[in-house]
C-alpha cells in the first residue's frame, strides 16, 4: 500500500512535470519556427522619408483638388525608395488600409509559381507557360484560376463537408503562408479572381462566404465577406522583395520581372498607370515592371521602376470609388516620385 502511494506520487509529479515542460518545448518549437528570414529582417530595415511623405501629401491633396472626379474616391498610395547604398525607405497615404485589390495579385501569384519551381513542386511546362503569360499580360482570370489550382494544388467543384472543405481552405492559403515567411503579413491572397457567373460556384462561393476566415476584409459587406485583400504597404514590400532578389535567386528574379515589363508603346492605356508616369519623368532609360487591374470601384496599379543608375522606385496605388476612377492620378503620382527619387543620385 505504500508503494503504491509512492507510485502515485511519482506519476502525479511526472504528470505535473510534462504539464509545465510540454508547452514550453512547444513555444520553443513556435518560436523556432517564427525566426525572422532574410527576407523578413530587410524589410524591418525600411525607414520613413520625411521627404518623400512631404511630396506624397503635397501631390494627393493638389491632385484631389483638380481632379473632381477624386473628390468621393478613397485613396491608398504606397511609394518606396531603394537606393544602391543605405536603407530603403517609405512614405504612403493610408498604405495600411486593405482593399480589395482587382488584378494586382496576379504578380504574388507569378512569384509564387517561380518560387515553386525552384522548390521543385511544380513545372513550367509549354501549355503552363502560355496561361501564365494570360494571367500577367492579358489578365486573363480563367488563367489566373488554373494557375492559382496548381499552386494550392486545389480544384473547382461542388461545395464540401466539412472535413474536405478544411482541407481545401487549408491548401489554398498555401500563397499567404509564404508571403508570412517572406515577413508580409497584410496581403490576403487565397483566390484566384473570377470573372463573375459560371466560374463562380460551388466551393469556390463556399470559400468567399466564409466569414471566419482570417484577413477577410473588416468592413466588408455583401454576399462575399472573405474576398482578397492587399494593402498598398504589402504590395510594395513584395516588389521590393522582387526588385531586390530577396524573395527569389536573382535569376528566377530577373524571369518574374522580365513577364511584368511594361511599356506605353505595347500597351497605351498604361499611359494613366506607373508605366506612363515613369516614362514621362525625364529619366532616360527607366525600367518598368508592373501589374495593373480594374474591377468594379477600383483601379489599382503596383511595380517598379528601375534607373540606370541601379536606384529604384516601388509604387503602389489604389483609388476605390464609384463610378470607378479613369483619370491619370496613378500616373502623375509615379512621375512625381520618379523625379524626386531619382533626382537623389544626381546629389551623392
Amino acid at each position: 500500500m505504500h508503494r503504491s502511494k509512492q507510485l502515485g506520487r511519482v506519476a502525479a509529479a511526472i504528470g505535473v512535470f510534462l504539464a509545465l515542460a510540454l508547452p514550453r518545448a512547444a513555444v520553443a518549437d513556435e518560436t523556432t519556427a517564427r525566426l525572422p528570414s532574410p527576407a523578413e529582417l530587410w524589410l524591418r530595415t525600411v525607414q520613413p522619408d520625411s521627404e518623400l511623405q512631404e511630396l506624397l501629401d503635397q501631390r494627393v491633396e493638389a491632385l484631389r483638388k483638380r481632379d473632381r472626379a477624386l473628390k468621393h474616391h478613397t485613396i491608398r498610395v504606397s511609394i518606396m525608395d531603394i537606393p544602391t547604398n543605405g536603407p530603403p525607405t517609405l512614405a504612403h497615404w493610408k498604405g495600411d488600409s486593405p482593399v480589395y485589390p482587382a488584378s494586382v495579385p496576379k504578380f504574388a501569384y507569378l512569384m509564387a509559381v517561380y518560387h515553386w519551381r525552384d522548390q521543385g513542386k511544380l513545372d513550367i511546362d509549354p501549355a503552363f507557360d502560355r496561361q501564365l503569360t494570360q494571367m500577367v499580360y492579358s489578365s486573363s482570370n480563367r488563367a489566373t484560376q488554373k494557375v492559382v489550382a496548381r499552386l494550392t494544388n486545389t480544384q473547382p467543384g461542388p461545395r464540401l463537408e466539412p472535413e474536405e472543405y478544411s482541407e481545401f481552405v487549408e491548401k489554398r492559403h498555401a500563397v499567404k503562408r509564404w508571403l508570412r515567411e517572406l515577413g508580409i503579413t497584410d496581403l490576403h491572397l487565397v483566390h484566384p479572381t473570377y470573372d463573375g457567373g459560371g466560374d463562380l460556384y460551388g466551393r469556390e462561393e463556399q470559400f468567399l462566404e466564409d466569414t471566419e476566415i482570417e484577413g477577410c476584409l473588416p468592413d466588408q459587406t455583401g454576399e462575399y465577406r472573405n474576398r482578397a485583400a492587399m494593402t498598398t504597404n504589402g504590395s510594395a514590400e513584395l516588389l521590393a522583395l522582387l526588385a531586390t532578389d530577396r524573395a527569389l535567386s536573382p535569376e528566377t528574379s530577373a524571369e518574374v520581372r522580365e513577364r511584368m515589363r511594361r511599356s506605353t508603346r505595347k500597351q497605351s492605356y498604361l499611359k494613366k498607370r506607373i508605366a506612363g508616369g515613369a516614362e514621362q519623368c525625364g529619366i532616360e532609360g527607366v525600367e518598368i515592371f508592373a501589374k495593373t487591374g480594374t474591377w468594379g470601384p477600383i483601379t489599382a496599379d503596383a511595380g517598379i521602376v528601375r534607373a540606370p543608375s541601379g536606384r529604384q522606385l516601388i509604387v503602389a496605388a489604389f483609388v476605390e470609388g464609384a463610378p470607378r476612377y479613369k483619370g491619370n492620378f496613378i500616373a502623375k503620382v509615379a512621375e512625381a516620385g520618379c523625379e524626386l527619387v531619382f533626382a537623389r543620385d544626381e546629389g551623392i
